[in-house]
Order: structure tokens, then C-alpha cells, then sequence
């Protein structure tokens, strides 16, 4: 599957996309926990104790994971657009 990265997190996966071999049936939190275990310094700002850090957005489709009935546990289907972006603040 394709994810688009943005931001800070570019340099750490390489470059704007990256492919992400998941399974069928395969859900944000299988996604997020892949992409960790293969680039282990996305930790930091993907996951907080665990889960999604509120440091990062994970989209599908243009629609925050978080609020999507499933949140974590929503199942990408194929082709649907990811990207994560880091959260962004200041003013």
C-alpha cells in the first residue's frame, strides 16, 4: 500500500511515499505498528503508550482515522489514499 509522509517525517522514511506491504483486512493500528517496526525512529512521533500519538494525523481518504467510527481499528481497504503527517503547531 502506498503512504504519502509528510514534514519531519520524510527524511526518516526516505523521501514523500513510501510502499507498506499489509495484508487484507489490515487496520491503522497494523499500518502504524508496521511503518515503526520498519523505520523504528517514526516512533517518537507516531505512537504515545502505545497508540496513536496526538503528535500525529494518519488520514484515509482526506479523513482523520481518529475520528472515523473504528478510529485505530478502521480497516484500509485497497485502494485507499494514506497519508501521516506530523502534527503542526504555533502561530
Amino acid at each position: 500500500m502506498l503512504v504519502r509522509v509528510y514534514a519531519t517525517l520524510r527524511p526518516i522514511v526516505g523521501g514523500k511515499s513510501v510502499e507498506v506491504e499489509m495484508p487484507p483486512g489490515a487496520t491503522v493500528r497494523k499500518l502504524i505498528d508496521e511503518m515503526v517496526t520498519r523505520w523504528p525512529d517514526l516512533a517518537e512521533t507516531l505512537l504515545d503508550d502505545g497508540t496513536l500519538s496526538r503528535r500525529a494525523h494518519v488520514f484515509l481518504d482526506g479523513r482523520s482515522a481518529r475520528h472515523l467510527p473504528g478510529g485505530e481499528d478502521t480497516v484500509i481497504e485497497p485502494g485507499q489514499v494514506v497519508d501521516i503527517a506530523p502534527a503542526v503547531a504555533g502561530g
